[in-house]
């Protein structure tokens, strides 16, 4: 069976092919013929099932007849196995954070949207954690999909001067090692006080790469500032990535926002995962998707 061809569920496990043949799974609560469905995307080295504000938003959300989909992307976990799916053959892969390809990350949510249009939804909502930020943002920045309604970002933290902060001294050294070792075709090797793979590390490290830049808060915004949906953002006063007040990020975006609508939250006391402060989140998210379909 086609995995984006499976028979429409009330509230389950699904599995779908990334444009790319890859095979991913996902939990869909919701039935199709709603009013749409959010597409729940994961933060670095997380995954579908383990974000209980995922969780808690598609409960809040489907009383209201909006499903959710929480989706595995290519970089789920730290490291995993894969397959991609080519008529009969099949192919394993080496997936996870740490040897995903950050801009891969629009063939894995452009396997989602087409699994959800084969059994019947039309309009969505983007919502990423952390990482899962970027990449609903890179997708919309890229493909200007018209069949997005909205994009909600749950602490898109700055990954580029944060890691710049955590590695202090030894960050140009590992910069320089990376680059030479992807130059050499080795960028998935393993390099012993690199948090990820070289190549991985640069996505992040380097400038001059996509999901470095777009949410570098002391850079340009310029993928952001092109993209017209819709957006909804959710801070905690006490994240521990961001490397500004949160208050100031919200600033900075909504000085570059060039969107049609955009809102905000800031929530006292809550850290990056939003951990006890799941209500105020669920609240604040599902008010804001409610307003917009």
């Amino acid at each position: 069976m086609n995995a984006n061809k499976q028979a429409p569920v009330h509230g389950g496990l699904a599995t779908f092919l990334a444009s790319d043949g890859l095979r991913l799974n996902g939990f869909l609560v919701g039935r199709p013929g709603s009013r749409g469905c959010i597409v729940y995307v994961h933060g670095m080295t997380g995954n579908f099932y383990s974000s209980l504000v995922s969780r808690e938003i598609a409960k809040a959300v489907g009383r209201e007849g909006i499903s959710t989909f929480m989706i595995n992307t290519r970089g789920h976990d730290i490291e995993s196995g894969g397959h991609i799916v080519s008529g009969r053959d099949q192919k394993r892969v080496r997936i996870g954070t740490r040897v995903e390809r950050f801009e891969d990350s629009i063939k894995d949510l452009e396997g989602a949207l087409k699994y959800l249009r084969s059994i019947g939804y039309s309009e969505f909502v983007l919502a990423g954690h952390s990482t899962g930020c970027q990449k609903i943002l890179y997708y919309q920045f890229k493909k200007s999909d018209r069949s997005i309604k909205g994009l909600v970002f749950l602490a898109p933290d700055d990954d580029y001067n944060l890691n710049r902060k955590e590695l202090g001294r030894r960050w140009a050294g590992l910069v320089r090692k990376a680059k030479s070792l992807s130059k050499a075709r080795k960028g998935d090797v393993y390099v012993p006080g690199m948090p990820f793979s070289p190549q991985r590390f640069l996505s992040v490290a380097d400038p001059g790469r996509v999901e470095s830049r777009l949410f570098d808060y002391d850079g340009r915004l310029s993928e952001f500032r092109k993209v017209r949906t819709p957006m909804y953002v959710v801070f905690g006063t006490r994240d521990e990535g961001a490397v500004k007040p949160v208050k100031k990020y919200i600033e900075i975006l909504r000085e570059a926002n060039r969107s049609t609508r955009f809102d905000s939250l800031i929530i006292k006391g809550a850290r990056h995962s939003f951990r006890k402060h799941e209500a105020e989140v669920v609240k604040g998210v599902s008010a804001w998707i409610k307003g917009i379909w």
